[in-house]
């Protein structure tokens, strides 16, 4: 195999992206006043984890890593140079490939079987060759730490600006690491949480990369560890980590990634096969890869998400490792609750669309929004914008967080107030950095209303910094 910098094929990045859902749903004519970041993640995924890789494949299809679908070592490590332009990853089962697979792989120029006959066994490569007019190798080794560093010598020359190392006895930092890793065409080597591997040694002694980057906490890669790895570098050595996988995704993410990024994966930290496929997805498109738990999204992701501000976001995995809820980017901790969003669209004159905002350094994902944007041209005479949803009687407490979005700067302030069947609940007064908590009794009330009375009714400035949000706005 050629090496990376021999390679200009491996070094282009695919500069389109195809539209997809996710936008925020606008019920009336407030398009405007939507964030600029998805509300809600498209999905991608198939019947299993082999479908769900080759639905994500890259249609240049140039190169294919097969690795094994019952264990993560050897994706991890090849995920990284499946995240370039026309490269894709495929899992398998040992013995066969799977039919989705088979369907797609003889398209490719070049395959390469990761990882050893135990882990993907003879009758997968001589199917390839019966039934491909690919160029075949095996890069495989004794175990995961010497097939990540043979592949790593079959890929790359000496003289890489940067080496990712990941714990090689678990896999949530290497799958964070690996679209990172692809963005700036570096190796993803693995190592013994106290102990670097001769094949390891060896391989970064050829290397000689220019510095090194260490992910995860001293729990996945000791301090010695770290201090070993210095005499094969002349640069630094740093520790890219969060306090868990999802923290440890942020940072890396925030170490290779700035803002305005065209497109963001999300992936279950606890389903690695989809993970991996979302990482070579991620990584063809110089896009970070970030972890949630099944159910819901994190503050620190969700604000990392703001962050970057990516023009589509995509969840990978079925139902079975990643929940439409979790796709919302539900927060985490929210508790049982019904969304205002899960509702019929609600009645009112108020320009209404269902959206998210971070109100004092705190992001809700799934808010209603008002906006009280009034052009000097109108006609409109209202002072208060309004809508009623119908939530039936089943519910005994309203809760949302009501506020002006941090960093508008129009003056926006607002009289927010809650009605149950006419009834006056609460009042609040908001403005940006003064968000009002609300947790008003609602047993019996079949309408609730929301109102805002505000005192950004001039048409100077941006349209988006004239909305009042409701944050996390449900029933329970």
């Amino acid at each position: 195999m050629a090496s990376r910098s021999e390679n200009p094929v491996a070094r282009r990045r695919t500069a389109a992206v195809a539209a997809l859902v996710g936008l925020a749903t606008v019920a009336t004519a407030a398009s405007a006043a939507a964030a600029p970041t998805p509300v809600t993640a498209h999905r991608a995924y198939g019947a299993d984890r082999y479908a769900t890789a080759a639905t994500l494949e890259d249609p240049a299809r140039d190169i294919a890593y097969v690795v094994t679908g019952a264990g993560f070592a050897d994706g991890v490590t090849a995920g990284a140079l499946a995240g370039h332009y026309g490269a894709n990853i495929f899992l398998t089962p040992r013995d066969r490939l799977t039919d989705d697979v088979r369907a797609v792989i003889g398209y490719y120029r070049k395959v390469v079987v990761v990882g050893s006959e135990s882990a993907v066994g003879p009758d997968v490569m001589t199917w390839l060759r019966q039934n491909t007019r690919a160029e075949l190798s095996r890069v495989g080794g004794a175990d995961r730490y010497e097939t990540a560093a043979n592949l790593s010598a079959a890929s790359f020359a000496p003289g890489v600006a940067d080496v990712v190392i990941a714990t090689g006895t678990d896999y949530a930092d290497a799958l964070a690491g690996s679209a990172a890793a692809a963005s700036v065409d570096s190796p993803v080597l693995v190592v013994e949480p106290g102990r670097v591997p001769d094949s390891v040694r060896a391989e970064l002694d050829r290397l000689a990369p220019a510095s090194i980057t260490v992910l995860g906490g001293e729990q996945s890669v000791s301090a010695q560890v770290a201090a070993d790895l210095a005499q094969y570098t002349t640069g630094e050595v740093r520790r890219v980590a969060g306090g868990d996988r999802y923290e440890t995704s942020v940072a890396v993410s925030r170490a290779y990634f700035g803002a305005g990024s065209s497109w963001v994966e999300l992936a279950s930290g606890s389903a690695w096969p989809d993970a991996i496929a979302a990482g070579a997805s991620a990584g063809r498109r110089s896009s970070p890869v970030l972890l949630t738990p099944q159910f819901c999204v994190p503050q620190v992701v969700n604000l990392e998400i703001e962050r970057l501000q990516p023009e589509q976001l995509q969840a990978v995995g079925g139902d079975g490792s990643y929940s439409e809820v979790a796709a919302k980017r539900t927060s985490c901790g929210a508790g049982e609750k019904k969304y205002l969003d899960e509702f019929a669209q609600p009645e009112g004159n108020a320009s209404y669309v269902q959206s998210h905002a971070t109100l004092d350094g705190v992001f809700y994902p799934r808010s209603a929004a008002f906006s009280t944007y009034v052009p000097t041209s109108t006609t409109d005479i209202r002072n208060a914008e309004y809508r009623v949803w119908d939530i039936g009687t089943g519910y005994s407490r309203f809760t949302a967080v009501a506020g002006v979005a941090d960093g508008v700067t129009s003056g926006l302030t607002a009289r927010v107030e809650v009605f149950g069947d006419e009834r006056l609940l609460g009042s609040y007064d908001v403005a940006a950095g003064q968000p009002a908590s609300i947790d008003v009794d609602v047993r019996g009330v079949r309408n609730l209303k929301l109102v805002t009375t505000s005192s950004g009714r001039t048409s100077s400035g941006d349209e988006t910094d004239h909305v009042v949000y409701f944050g996390d706005s449900a029933v329970r």
